[in-house]
């Protein structure tokens, strides 16, 4: 039988993945603390408030800039250009 062991260092980058979003919902975005506990738990990672509260916990030693740093990685940029010949495929006046 296999060895089935979880890899500590992706749950560390995880972990601290978790905390820097966190920090930015909270902190950049200004939401209320529950709030983005549920959207992480639910729409982000898929983990019980709980876990997520619990992972908070263990990682409150990362300072700010960490998390800050860490934040930025994790927010995606789309920078795409369209072409004439992609745009002139759209419709002009899309129906609900």
């Amino acid at each position: 039988m296999a060895n089935r062991t979880r890899n500590q260092e992706l749950l560390e980058k995880r972990n601290a993945k978790i905390a820097a979003r966190y920090y930015y919902l909270t902190e950049d975005l200004r939401w209320r603390s529950d709030d983005a506990i549920q959207r992480l738990s639910e729409e982000e990672f898929f983990l019980t408030p709980v876990t997520i509260i619990e992972i908070l916990r263990r990682t409150n030693k990362l300072t700010k800039d960490e998390l800050r740093r860490n934040a930025k990685l994790g927010t995606p940029t789309m920078r795409t250009k369209l072409t004439p010949e992609q745009i002139s495929f759209m419709p002009s006046n899309p129906t609900k």
